[in-house]
């Protein structure tokens, strides 16, 4: 398996990382943590689709809080996902 010009056994030593644990990391499973951020993810990117400016951590998490989800979401956990997808919020500048 090549990806990008690289073999598996490349990346894996690179990463310092044995072919064994590469492989179980594909085939691992989501846990319910990974499941619900990735429900959340689809949340503020359906929010930022229907709003016309974009929206901070702030609105974003109470807007995600009227959706009812059924789990908590908490404004740290709204600001690491939007953090790690580079989604921010346009904010206007000082004059």
């Amino acid at each position: 398996m090549i990806k990008d010009g690289y073999t598996v056994s490349e990346l894996v030593k690179a990463a310092e990382v044995s072919r064994q644990a590469y492989y179980k990391w594909l085939k691992r499973e989501l846990t319910t943590k990974d499941i619900q951020d990735q429900e959340i993810l689809n949340l503020i990117k359906e929010i930022e689709k229907t709003n016309k400016q974009s929206i901070g951590y702030g609105k974003m998490t109470r807007l995600i809080k009227r959706a009812g989800l059924g789990y908590l979401v908490n404004k740290k956990r709204v600001i690491r996902i939007m953090k790690e997808h580079g989604i921010k919020a346009d904010y206007r500048q000082a004059k």
